[in-house]
């Protein structure tokens, strides 16, 4: 099989902008290799990330316009991004677009929303785009969540005998591997999220910049053990949750429950938070200890490193993604290619254990570019 050139984008809980991976992808099943041609990042405006952070608080005629409107942007940032690395949309199969995430509730009342509508994007960009992938799996019976599994499966699965992805964005997910047999995921609970909430609210700014508040702060000892009681961490894996869980609602519980606590310590006991979470996540899944690659905005925040260092089992040792030979900035990009790749190829790219479905599925959906 000729190797095909597809381009994965999609913007994280953060909603900081829109990642680019642009793959050259060969092979199937077992065989399939990839090569990161080259990867990129539009940032939103401070306007449009304000706005996407307070959509649950938006009506439907204001759901329906954003839909479009970031269908709009991000289909030209698709085109623009094509245009500056040499590459012509027909040359492309297929881009994979995740969309903006606004809406993931997990348990009981499972949903999710993800806004960049497909057919806008493919006749903005000129190519046949594949999205929607979280739908599939939800109809399923799965969470939706998580959907990177299949990249780090083809991409990382023969580094080591057993190896885990932790990917820290707003939520923290892990990915657990072990050779050619199907990778186990999870979301593991908080990670960015109440980090980036409380400096908002506290400071005016979107984060803590590179943890220096949370590193001047100290445990909460008794707030700690509050949070950790949410009735998230005691759901059995695989499992998956949201900001609206995680998110500006966690941290306003937080300066509830010590509203005379300074803002470095809450940040230090949600690291700590996020850390135990891991470690809390792992031990349910008995694994059997080896090599964790960190990636996401949380590999950026020592705060958040330092916790999970001293959390961290003995027969386990914490490692760079970049050490798996991979811009850990371009992970989720990735995966949406791959994703997308394997939908035209009609191959499984979740599995009950990564996402609680009764079945293995073909994630996404299928849209033709004007010259299809």
């Amino acid at each position: 099989m000729s190797k095909r050139l597809l381009l994965g984008m999609g913007s994280g809980t953060s909603a900081d902008g829109l990642d680019f991976a642009l793959l050259a992808v060969e092979g199937e099943g077992l065989e399939k290799s990839a090569a990161l041609i080259a990867d990129g990042f539009t940032p939103y405006s401070s306007e449009i990330q304000a706005d996407i952070l307070q959509a649950g608080t938006w009506n439907v005629g204001k759901i329906a316009q954003a839909h479009l409107q970031l269908g709009d942007w991000m289909g030209k940032q698709a085109l623009a991004f094509l245009k500056a690395k040499g590459v012509e949309p027909e040359e492309l199969t297929a881009i994979g677009s995740h969309g903006q995430t606004v809406y993931h509730h997990d348990g009981d009342c499972r949903g999710t929303l993800q806004l960049g509508d497909l057919s806008v994007i493919a006749e903005r960009a000129g190519v046949a785009v594949v999205g929607d992938f979280r739908w599939s799996d939800l109809a399923a019976g799965g969470e939706g969540a998580p959907i990177s599994p299949y990249g780090d499966w083809v991409l990382h699965r023969q580094h080591a005998p057993r190896l885990a992805i932790l990917n820290w964005g707003g939520l923290g997910n892990i990915t657990l591997l072990e050779g050619n047999s199907p990778p186990r995921a999870w979301d593991t609970g908080p990670a960015n999220g109440p980090l980036d909430a409380l400096c908002r609210a506290e400071t005016g700014d979107c984060f803590d910049q590179d943890g220096r508040l949370g590193l001047q702060g100290s445990l909460l000892v008794e707030l700690f053990e509050q949070l950790k009681k949410d009735s998230f961490f005691g759901r059995s894996l695989p499992r998956s949750t949201g900001l609206e869980r995680f998110g500006a609602s966690f941290a306003k519980k937080m300066r509830r429950l010590a509203p005379e606590a300074k803002l470095e310590d809450l940040l230090a006991t949600a690291s700590e938070l996020a850390a135990w979470s891991v470690v809390q996540s792992l031990d349910m899944a008995k694994w059997g200890g080896g090599p964790i690659f960190l990636a996401g905005g949380g590999a950026h925040n020592p705060c958040l490193i330092k916790a999970l260092e001293a959390r961290i089992p003995s027969d386990a040792s914490l490692q760079a993604f970049s050490d798996l030979g991979w811009n850990p900035d371009s992970r989720e990009a990735s995966a949406f290619a791959l994703l997308a790749d394997a939908f035209l190829l009609r191959e499984v790219s979740a599995w009950p254990g990564t996402t609680g479905s009764s079945r293995s599925t073909a994630l996404g959906r299928w849209v033709p570019g004007p010259n299809s």
